[in-house]
C-alpha cells in the first residue's frame, strides 16, 4: 500500500485541500487543484495518493521539472515503486521531407540507454504493480507495442525448474534479447557452459542462472563488470528487452497486410501520374519486408506498428496509459502549459507524416504510429486532476476548481512593482549588486534570447555575475545553471521562457521583467503570475516590470496577487505566523538523477562526473580503480582548459576543484 515518509506534519489547509480534491475525484472526472508557489502541491499530490490507494500517473511538460518531480516523490514514498518516464532521445530529428526544395531528412536519433532502462522500469511498474507511482513527460502518450503481446512476452524463471538451454536462448531472442560476449550490456545474453548471464532491461544487475543437468540450481543478481554475486534468488521474471514486442505469427501476418497495402498504394500513386513517387515507395517498403523477414525487425518499424499490433486503419494508439493493471489517478502538474502541449502533440507530428505519405516516402499506415489526440487521452483517463497556479481556460470551464492559497511558511506573495522604462540596464546592476551584499539572486525576465544572452555577457562586464537560461540551452546544462545560481556561482540569471514556472529558487528575491507593455503571451496575466512565483519563497521578495503603460494583463495580474497576498497575510494573523525564509541546501537535480536512476559509472560522462558534488564525487572515485582515476584526472585537464579557451571561467573553476580532490586523495594514499 501506499505510505508517506516526510519529516513534517500536513497542515490544516494542506489537509483541507486533500480532503475536498478526494471528495471532488470521488464525484467528478476534471479536478483543479489551484495552488500558489510555495503551498506544498506536491505533498498535497502525495496525499491525495495516499489517501486514494491507487496507482498514478504525473505529467509534466518539462524533463527538468518531471525530474525534480521524480525525486519529490521518490523522497516521499521510499518504500513504493516510483518510476521515471521520458522521452529517451539525447538527440532527435524526425524523418521529414521539404517538397519546396526536394529535399529528404532522414530520421537521426541517440538514444540514452539510461533513460531507455527507465522507460522499461516503468512500464514494468505500470503492467505489474498496482502500488506504483510514474512521472512522465508528455511522451507517454506516443505510441507503444500492445500491453497484452509485451505481458505474454515475460519469461519466469525459478529454483529447480526445468531448462533446456536451447529452447530457452531462442525464448531471448523472440523477446529481442541479444547474445554477446564482448560489449555486454541491458539486453544482451551469453551462455558459459552450464551458467546464463543475462542483463534484463530496466535493471541494474546482471541475472546468473546456473543449472545442474537440465533444471535451475540457483538464481544469483551479480554486479556489472565485476559479476561478484550481490543477492539470491528463488525467482526473477525477465520482461522483453523493447517495449515494441510482436510474434514470428503476427510478423507473418503484419507482412501479408504490409504487401496488400503497398500494392494498393502503388495503383493509386500511379493512377496520379507520380511515378517517380510510386517507385520510391515500392522500392523503400519492399526493402522493409526483407528485413522483417530476415531479422524481425527494419528501420523505422514504428512506422508498421499499426500491422505488427494488429490494429484497424485510424485506431487508437496503444500508450503507456494502457499498460496501468487497475484503475488510476492523473495528475497533469502546470497544466496551464502541459494541457495545451498535450493538445498540440497529434497534429504537430500528422503534418509532417501527410507530406511523407504524399511524396511515396512511407505507406498511409505511418499516420498511425502517432501521439494520441487530446479527446482519445481523455477518454483513457477516469480521474484527472489539474494542478497550477494559473489554471488555463480549459480547467477552469470544465473542473471543479480546489484551491490551495497560503504557504506553510507564511511568506506573502511578491509585492509587484511598476517603473517607467528608463536607464533599466542600470538599475538592473545596481539592484544585483546590492542583493548580492544579501546573498540574494535575481531573475530578468526578457524577450528574445538575443537580448538574454547580450544583457547576460554586459552584466558580467560590469562585475555582475551572469548567465542565460533559454530553449536552445541543454536540457542537463539548464540544470547545471541552476544549481549553480542556487550555490551563488551566479548572482543572476537572464531567460525568456524557462523562468514562468516550477522551479525551486528560494535564493531569488528579486524578479525583473523587462518590456511590461509588449502585449501577447510572455506578457500575459498568467505569465506575469508566474514569473512572480519563482520569487514567492524568499520573504524580502519583490517584482519589478518597467513598462510605460498599465496593460490590461499587468492591472489584472496585480490585481490577483493581490488578492493572494491579502489571503496569506489574515491567514498568518488568524494562526500567528512569522513568514520565514531559511532556503534549503541546493539540490543537485544531476546528482538526484543519477543516484535514484541507478546510472552505472560506465555511462557517467566526464562532463557528469565533474558537476557531481564534492561528497558524490569523492563516493565515486573509491568506486574506481587506480588506473581510471588516473585516467580522469588527465580528462578533467584537457576540458578544464578547454573551458578556460572559450572563457568559461566558472565552469573550469569546478572541475579544477574536482582535480584537487584527486590531488589530496594520491596525496593522503601516498603518505600512509
Amino acid at each position: 500500500m501506499f505510505k508517506i515518509s516526510a519529516s513534517f506534519e500536513i497542515t490544516n489547509a494542506q489537509k483541507q485541500a486533500v480532503d475536498q480534491v478526494v471528495q471532488s475525484v470521488e464525484k467528478n472526472k476534471f479536478t483543479t487543484l489551484l495552488g500558489v508557489t510555495g503551498s506544498g502541491k506536491t505533498f498535497v499530490m502525495a496525499k491525495i495518493i495516499e489517501k486514494l490507494q491507487k496507482p498514478a500517473l504525473i505529467i509534466s511538460h518539462n524533463k527538468i521539472l518531471a525530474s525534480q518531480l521524480f525525486g519529490e516523490f521518490k523522497n516521499f514514498f521510499p518504500n513504493n515503486q516510483v518510476e521515471f518516464f521520458i522521452s529517451y532521445y539525447d538527440f532527435y530529428r524526425p524523418e521529414a521531407y521539404i517538397p519546396q526544395q526536394d529535399i529528404y531528412i532522414e530520421k537521426e536519433a541517440i538514444i540514452n540507454a539510461v533513460i531507455d532502462k527507465l522507460r522499461h522500469r516503468a512500464t514494468q511498474a505500470a503492467i505489474s504493480n498496482p502500488y506504483s507511482i510514474i512521472v512522465s513527460s508528455v511522451s507517454c502518450i506516443y505510441n507503444l507495442g500492445s500491453p497484452e503481446a509485451y505481458q505474454e512476452s515475460f519469461i519466469n524463471v525459478y529454483k529447480n525448474q526445468k531448462l533446456d538451454i536451447t529452447e530457452f536462448t531462442k525464448k531471448l531472442v523472440s523477446i529481442y534479447y541479444e547474445n554477446s560476449e564482448t560489449d555486454f550490456k541491458q539486453g544482451n545474453f551469453m551462455v558459459r557452459g552450464n551458467t546464463i548471464y543475462i542483463f534484463p532491461s530496466g535493471e541494474d544487475e546482471i541475472l546468473r542462472i546456473d543449472l545442474e543437468g537440465d533444471y535451475v540450481s540457483k538464481l544469483f543478481l551479480v554486479e556489472p563488470i565485476s559479476y561478484k554475486r550481490k543477492s539470491e534468488l528463488d525467482f526473477f521474471t525477465i520482461y522483453p528487452a523493447k517495449l515494441f514486442v510482436s510474434s514470428q505469427e503476427n510478423i507473418i501476418k503484419a507482412i501479408e497486410q504490409i504487401r496488400t497495402d503497398l500494392e494498393q498504394r502503388y495503383e493509386e500513386l500511379v493512377k496520379e501520374g507520380k511515378l517517380i513517387e510510386a517507385e520510391r515507395l515500392k522500392t523503400r517498403v519492399e526493402y522493409d519486408i526483407a528485413m522483417l523477414s530476415k531479422f524481425g525487425t527494419c528501420p523505422g518499424i514504428e512506422n508498421y506498428s499499426r500491422y505488427l499490433s494488429g490494429r484497424q486503419p485510424g485506431s487508437t494508439p496503444y500508450t503507456l496509459l494502457d499498460y496501468f493493471s487497475s484503475d488510476f489517478i492523473v495528475f497533469i502538474d502546470e497544466s496551464h502549459v502541459t494541457v495545451p502541449q498535450l493538445k498540440a502533440m497529434y497534429k504537430s507530428d500528422r503534418n509532417r507524416k501527410e507530406t511523407l505519405v504524399e511524396y511515396g516516402f512511407r505507406l498511409p499506415s505511418c499516420l498511425d504510429n502517432r501521439p494520441l489526440r487530446f479527446e482519445e487521452f481523455l477518454e483513457k483517463t477516469n480521474r484527472i486532476v489539474f494542478v497550477s497556479a494559473t489554471p488555463g481556460d480549459f480547467e477552469l470551464s470544465n473542473s471543479h476548481i480546489v484551491e490551495l492559497l497560503v504557504r506553510p511558511s507564511g511568506i506573502v506573495d511578491p509585492e509587484i512593482i511598476v517603473k517607467p522604462n528608463e536607464d533599466i540596464v542600470k538599475q538592473i546592476i545596481d539592484i544585483s549588486l546590492e542583493e548580492k551584499t544579501k546573498n540574494n539572486r535575481v531573475i530578468v525576465n526578457v524577450l528574445t534570447q538575443k537580448i538574454a544572452e547580450d544583457l547576460s555577457q554586459y552584466l558580467t562586464l560590469n562585475s555582475v555575475s551572469s548567465t542565460f537560461l533559454h530553449s536552445k540551452v541543454k536540457p542537463l546544462d539548464r540544470v547545471k545553471i541552476l544549481f549553480d545560481f542556487r550555490k551563488g556561482v551566479y548572482d543572476v540569471i537572464v531567460g525568456v521562457n524557462l523562468l514562468r514556472e516550477g522551479l525551486d529558487l528560494p535564493e531569488v528575491s528579486v524578479v525583473i521583467i523587462t518590456d511590461g507593455d509588449k502585449q501577447g503571451f510572455l506578457r500575459s496575466k498568467n505569465s506575469i503570475i508566474q514569473l512572480a512565483g519563482r520569487a514567492a519563497r524568499n520573504k524580502t521578495s519583490k517584482v519589478i516590470i518597467f513598462t510605460d503603460k498599465i496593460t490590461p494583463a499587468i492591472k489584472a495580474a496585480i490585481e490577483e496577487v493581490d488578492r493572494r497576498r491579502k489571503y496569506q497575510i489574515q491567514y498568518n494573523l488568524e494562526n500567528n505566523i512569522t513568514p520565514t525564509s531559511i532556503p534549503p541546501k541546493p539540490k543537485d537535480i544531476l546528482k538526484i538523477v543519477f543516484q535514484l536512476i541507478g546510472k552505472d559509472n560506465s555511462l557517467l560522462t566526464v562532463k557528469d562526473i565533474a558537476y557531481l558534488d564534492d561528497e558524490e564525487f569523492i563516493k565515486y572515485l573509491h568506486s574506481i580503480s587506480k588506473k581510471q582515476i588516473n585516467e580522469l584526472k588527465k580528462n578533467l585537464k584537457i576540458q578544464m582548459k578547454e573551458l578556460a579557451d572559450n572563457m568559461e571561467f566558472e565552469q573550469a573553476i569546478i572541475i579544477r576543484e574536482k582535480i584537487k580532490i584527486i590531488e589530496s586523495m594520491e596525496y593522503n594514499l601516498s603518505i600512509h
